[in-house]
């Protein structure tokens, strides 16, 4: 199911990239003096792309579906309820909508019309669909600087789209208009200059947000290495790395060639060919990043993880331990009520929560069964089965470890 999930997050990363990359060359690349049937060849790529992301988003609903029910085909009932009564059902939800009201312009555009006036504005409306994505990802489960760590995230997604989603759509301009329209190494030059500009800045905004993004995520070298997340992250920086490089050279060595060619009106072969060799091999990195991205917001952050796994080593032998002393530290629960009844496999939690001296955060138990950690006083406990249940929380100190004579208990029915 994690393969799965991941390859269908990656997948939407792909293409949503590539439909804002269209757009981008469309927009800006281009020189202004481009031809307006390749500005319309990628605005017809754009509405592919766009409503291939729209199918996709619909296969990563039943995914989300399947997950509820422990890998079986999801009912309607079980979507309906992810759809309406969870924060990422509805956004995923708003998403669809707009992605589809986007199409609808797009749709209408009129071919007759100068495709250079209608592509930045259909640009700049793709911007909220990427953005969105935040509100969906770990950066959104965040309790301290929220929306810090959201915006972050969001111009991280922005920017990535607009590098990693224009490289292969640059690759396919540059080898559309060279070879089968027969345009001059000029004008070759001109667009490769025009997005060398855009990779610039979009390297340093992905090092400084993707830098911040993993001191959040991570927040330690164990966790870095030694949880499945902080490895996955590894290899993205690794690919990032690759692709800043190749980018390096594509600045100081494949521009300034194309340019030399161009001002002496020189039409060479080779350095056509070395041009759309170097800028595909960055493409395709680029095309990993986002595979490994996909991956990545699957994965539970590594610190999280870490402290999970620690945590739930505790709860192996939790009651033969002896609680520490609650210095003030105590707990009640308010929802569920002893006895009540809850349809659905998502049962919403609330408590009172007293830190005291020692006191960081709770663990939340299900029948004895670890099934979560909370720093606020309300959540979500989901794939809770039907039948009887009892649900015990007890405060926890900062190392994930301690847990403190501070707990309360309720029963609950799930049908």
């Amino acid at each position: 199911m994690v393969a799965l999930e991941a390859f269908v997050s990656g997948s939407a990363y792909i293409i949503l990239a590539l439909f804002v990359g269209t757009l981008v060359a469309g927009s800006f690349v281009l020189p202004g003096d481009g031809p307006a049937p390749l500005r319309r060849e990628l605005l017809s790529c754009a509405r592919v792309l766009l409503l291939a992301f729209l199918v996709v988003a619909v296969f990563s609903l039943l995914v989300q579906g399947a997950k509820l029910r422990g890998g079986s085909l999801p009912t309607l009932e079980i979507l309906t309820r992810y759809v309406l009564r969870t924060q990422s059902g509805s956004i995923w939800f708003i998403r669809e909508l707009y992605g589809a009201f986007l199409l609808l312009i797009m749709l209408g555009f009129m071919n007759g019309t100068n495709p250079a006036r209608g592509a930045p504005w259909f640009l700049f409306l793709s911007l909220p669909l990427v953005a969105s994505r935040s509100l969906m990802s770990h950066a959104a489960a965040v309790r301290e600087s929220t929306l810090l760590v959201v915006s972050a995230d969001a111009i991280h997604l922005v920017v990535t789209a607009l590098w990693a989603g224009g490289l292969p759509v640059l690759f396919w301009v540059l080898w559309r208009g060279t070879k089968r329209l027969g345009l001059p190494l000029t004008w070759a030059a001109q667009t490769v200059a025009r997005f060398s500009r855009l990779a610039l800045s979009s390297v340093a905004v992905l090092v400084l947000t993707g830098l911040y993004q993993s001191w959040v995520h991570v927040q330690s070298w164990d966790a870095l290495f030694g949880t499945p997340y902080g490895r996955v992250l590894l290899l993205k920086f690794f690919l990032f790395f690759s692709m800043a490089v190749l980018g390096a050279i594509n600045l100081f060595s494949t521009k300034p060639q194309l340019l030399k060619a161009g001002s002496s009106g020189s039409e060479e072969p080779l350095l056509r060919k070395k041009t759309l060799r170097r800028i595909g091999a960055e493409s395709a990195l680029g095309f990993f990043v986002l595979l490994v991205t996909g991956l990545l917001t699957v994965l539970p952050p590594g610190a999280h993880s870490r402290h999970l796994a620690q945590a739930t080593a505790t709860s192996h032998f939790h009651e033969e331990k002896k609680l520490e002393p609650a210095e003030g530290a105590s707990v009640k629960i308010l929802s569920p009520r002893e006895g009540e009844v809850m349809e659905g496999d998502q049962v919403p939690i609330h408590f009172k929560l007293v830190r005291g001296k020692r006191g960081h955060h709770v663990h939340t138990y299900v029948d004895g069964e670890l099934m979560g950690m909370f720093k606020s006083e309300k959540g979500t406990l989901t794939g809770i089965r039907p039948g009887q249940h009892a649900l015990e929380i007890r405060v926890v100190a900062e190392d994930h470890e301690t847990e403190l004579d501070a707990t309360d208990r309720v029963h609950f029915v799930v049908k």
